[in-house]
């Protein structure tokens, strides 16, 4: 069967209810989950706003990697400069499970989750090994 992302998407949200997570914020991790998955595949082909080496770019004072100018912006969060697109998404996700049980991991690489959510109490031995169950938010392909 082929991959959908509507079936997924409303498996993710049944799971995550049944969790205690309410749907504003399921939804908030759908939409985040989509704007890493194209940040991930921009900077894997070098697409805007990533740099791919045509175009001046600046470095992000968070994750140093580089990027389109204008598309670095403040986030009270993050601390004093312009960051990137990744950074302030990635920035929202602790404030969105506050209290959940749940934590946030990101991966930078596009193939697979691109945003997986963890029991609190895991490890991070565990969740680098592979041990630790988690739930992938599906992203949806643009």
């Amino acid at each position: 069967m082929a991959y959908s992302y509507y079936r997924d998407r409303d498996e993710f949200i049944v799971k995550m209810t049944k969790a205690g997570l309410d749907i504003e914020a399921i939804r908030a991790l759908l939409r985040l989950a989509t704007t890493i998955q194209r940040l991930a595949v921009a900077q894997c082909n070098g697409d805007y706003p990533a740099d791919n080496g045509q175009r001046e770019t600046e470095a992000c004072p968070t994750c140093e990697r580089h990027w389109a100018p204008e598309s670095l912006k403040k986030h009270s969060a993050l601390g004093p400069g312009k960051h990137c697109e990744d950074c302030r998404a990635e920035a929202r996700l602790p404030v969105l499970l506050e209290g959940t049980g749940w934590k946030a991991v990101t991966a930078g690489d596009p193939r697979g989750y691109t945003l997986k959510l963890y029991r609190a109490d895991s490890t991070p031995e565990n969740r680098s090994n592979g041990t630790a169950p988690f739930v992938g938010v599906p992203a949806r392909e643009r």
